[in-house]
């Protein structure tokens, strides 16, 4: 019941120019609803609940919108009887009645929702322990997930894949840019020095997808696995497989990441009301270490 946007927020959307970058309109949408909410001021957990309920339904929404708009595609209407990966896959490619492909994307989902003190969820939380509200610290945790730094590394390990034309040529040419000391998108993790077990579960899904598609992505994937463990005994991270499965899921690349958005809102937003439970203002401290105090000049004698 929460799915359905306003048609002044689609009319919002359709004014926006139709390069902008998806996480772009991905954060001014964030932002934005918070228009549209009569609950947006209010900071107690059972109006924040609400909040986010509206966030977890929308969003996706969102990002099938833009994507019609910006295609001059006609905007699909949300159906409240299907699944969010349901609706998200449909809305988005096209494709209805796909179990596997639903499936996989709703696994992606569950998998993206929350991984602790991350660059995103932090802002998020520090931004509420002001008492601000839910939405700002929503729109907080996008900007701070569209730095390469931290989102969009499943977006990089796709055009990386996409350079090879099968597994021997992979070998070859990743071969080449170790040798250059080139960075390989999609490996190692800032946390996660022993490898990512969500990884794991990912690559059982991009295997199963790109065996019904047909597809060489998979197998070119798996050698550049194998590549950077024998090579640099690095690990992939969730993003590595997974540009596997959003692509053959029919997906752009540029939605990658706000679909990472639409999964993450959970966990932003649980963090977020736990924040306020037991509110403290977030607020560190700094030990200044640079040049000491300069003598003062007048500014009659200064250059």
């Amino acid at each position: 019941a929460f799915r359905s946007i306003p048609g002044a927020f689609i009319d919002f959307m359709k004014g926006l120019p139709p390069q902008t970058p998806s996480m772009d309109v991905m954060r001014t949408a964030t932002s934005a609803l918070a228009h549209f909410d009569p609950l947006a001021n209010q900071n107690d957990p059972a109006s924040m609940k609400e909040q986010a309920t509206a966030l977890v339904a929308k969003l996706p929404v969102v990002i099938a919108a833009w994507d019609a708009i910006r295609n001059k595609k006609d905007i699909p209407e949300p159906d409240p009887n299907a699944s969010i990966a349901e609706d998200l896959l449909r809305m988005t490619t096209g494709k209805k009645d796909w179990q596997l492909g639903a499936r996989a994307l709703e696994v992606s989902l569950i998998l993206y929702a929350e991984h602790e003190f991350n660059a995103s969820t932090f802002a998020s939380r520090v931004i509420v322990s002001t008492l601000s509200d839910l939405y700002s610290g929503a729109t907080g945790g996008v900007g701070a997930l569209k730095g390469p730094l931290h989102g969009g590394a499943n977006e990089r390990a796709l055009e990386l894949i996409k350079k090879f034309k099968d597994p021997d040529d992979a070998e070859k040419k990743i071969l080449e840019m170790l040798s250059r000391k080139e960075k390989i998108m999609g490996f190692g993790h800032r946390v996660l020095r022993g490898g990512d077990s969500r990884s794991h579960i990912t690559k059982i899904w991009a295997k199963k997808l790109a065996e019904e598609a047909g597809s060489d992505m998979y197998n070119i994937s798996e050698r550049i696995d194998n590549v950077m463990d024998r090579e640099k005994g690095l690990f992939p991270n969730l993003d590595f497989y997974m540009a596997t499965v959003y692509h053959v899921l029919g997906f752009p690349t540029d939605t990658f990441t706000p679909i990472f958005v639409a999964s993450r809102i959970t966990g932003w937003a649980a963090h977020m009301i736990e924040q306020l439970s037991k509110n403290r203002i977030i607020r560190p401290r700094s030990i200044y270490s640079g040049p000491g105090p300069r003598a003062w000049t007048d500014t009659a004698g200064r250059a």
